[in-house]
Parts: structure tokens; C-alpha cells; sequence
């Protein structure tokens, strides 16, 4: 996915953030314990905020959440995250993406903080409007999630279990796209694109995969499971951020 097709869909994915918000600002968020839909929009603006503040720096030092202020709170919130979310699109759009840059996750190219805000976003608007993701944008999420973020984990989370995992999306057009084989071993968590016979089989829409693999919800009526369900349980417990 080109880093235009992800600024699209932080445009889009905030947007319907902010009218559920506005709509409801009270509204419980089931996903995210304890939080109601103002204080996920706070949470969102405060990242937003960090990754302007790191595309206004350039890419010569990475700019530290602690140092950039909290969003404002009350009535001045909503302004703040529109305003912001515009602002924000604006740098994505523009930034130099051949460039590498310093994120949380070691020196990057660019295009990670196009793609990142967009799957950022796109979580957390199912987190206050729990409707389907769009299908690639979801393959590239689980794309980024392990790519990223489940190298990051220790493998003494895993506790010297091993197997294999294969997820298939079955949306119409994904074809090899939308498969994975994920291995537990005693490094941690590896995976490789495309069909392979796994311990456990988990067939589903691309979006519901990428909520499961974000523990967003659980291995239920929207999935097909053949084989070991334990892995998937596994998963469950250990990967989380």
C-alpha cells in the first residue's frame, strides 16, 4: 500500500473517529476497559500531536512522547483533534518518506508514519464504531503488526511453546495477499506471506483477523479454526503492547 493510500485512510478513519465522538462523547468503549469515547479521542490527539511534532523536527533526533504537552481537555478537544488530524495529513502527505527516520521501533523509512497513523487510527475508530475495517488497509495492518511489533515481544512470553499459525482472509480478491503462517519458536514470533498448512487454521475476514491478532475479539462465529486452538489462546495471552 502506497503511504497516499494510507494518508487516505487516516483522513477517512479520523473523521468517523471524531463524529462518534462528537456524537456520543460519553459512549463506554468496550475494547479499550474504563475509557468512554472522550478519552479515546484524548489518547489518539496525544499520538497525533507526538508525530507531528517528530515530522515539524525532521529526522535527525527522535522526538520522546513525554516532551510533547497533552491535548487540552473539555470543550477545547475536539477543535484541537480536527485541527490536528488536518495538520497532520498535511505533513504525511508532504514529508520526504525515502528519508529515514527514528521512530519506537529503530531507524525507519518515512513511509512508516504514513501507514502507522493510518492503522493507529483505524483501530481506535473500531474501538468507538465497531464497523469493518477496509479489507487491505486491514491485510497491511497485520502486514505491520508483524513486521513490527511482534519482534518486539520477549520470546520468554511465550513460554518455550512452539507451532505454526496460518490466517487466511476470505475476502473476494486478496488472493496470497491476505495469508500468513506465524511461528512460535525460541527466538520469538516469525512469520512468512502466503498459503502453508499451520497447526491451527484461522479463515476470516481480513478485518476481523486484524481486530483478533490486536485481541480487539475473540476466536468466535466470525472465524473457521481447524487444529491446535491452544496456539490461539497462546496468542491471546502473549501478545499484547
Amino acid at each position: 500500500m502506497e503511504p497516499r493510500e494510507h494518508v487516505q485512510h487516516f483522513r477517512i478513519e479520523a473523521a468517523s473517529l471524531l463524529a462518534a465522538c462528537r456524537a456520543e462523547p460519553t459512549a463506554g468503549v468496550p475494547s479499550c476497559p474504563g475509557w468512554d469515547r472522550t478519552e479515546l479521542l484524548t489518547h489518539v490527539a496525544g499520538v497525533h500531536a507526538w508525530v507531528r511534532r517528530q515530522l515539524e523536527d525532521g529526522p535527525a533526533e527522535r522526538v520522546r512522547l513525554s516532551t510533547v504537552s497533552r491535548p487540552p481537555e473539555g470543550d477545547e478537544l475536539v477543535p484541537f483533534f480536527e485541527a490536528g488530524a488536518a495538520e497532520l495529513a498535511s505533513a504525511l502527505d508532504a514529508m520526504d518518506v525515502a528519508a529515514t527516520w527514528p521512530t519506537w521501533a529503530g531507524p525507519q523509512p518515512g513511509t512508516f508514519y504514513p501507514r502507522r497513523m493510518a492503522h493507529e487510527v483505524a483501530v481506535h475508530r473500531w474501538d468507538a464504531v465497531p464497523t469493518p475495517v477496509d479489507a487491505e488497509l486491514a491485510v497491511d495492518g497485520l502486514d505491520e503488526l508483524l513486521e513490527l511489533f511482534a519482534p518486539l515481544l520477549p520470546a520468554d512470553r511465550f513460554g518455550g511453546a512452539t507451532g505454526t499459525i496460518h490466517l487466511h482472509a476470505t475476502d473476494d480478491g486478496l488472493a496470497q495477499t491476505g495469508e500468513w503462517l506465524v511461528t512460535f519458536g525460541r527466538d520469538g514470533i516469525a512469520f512468512e506471506k502466503g498459503h502453508a498448512k499451520g497447526d491451527v487454521a484461522v479463515r476470516g475476514m481480513a478485518s476481523d483477523l486484524l481486530l483478533w491478532a490486536w485481541n480487539r475479539v475473540p476466536v468466535d462465529e466470525r472465524f473457521e479454526v481447524f487444529g491446535d486452538r491452544a496456539l490461539l489462546d497462546l496468542w491471546r495471552e502473549a501478545v499484547r503492547f
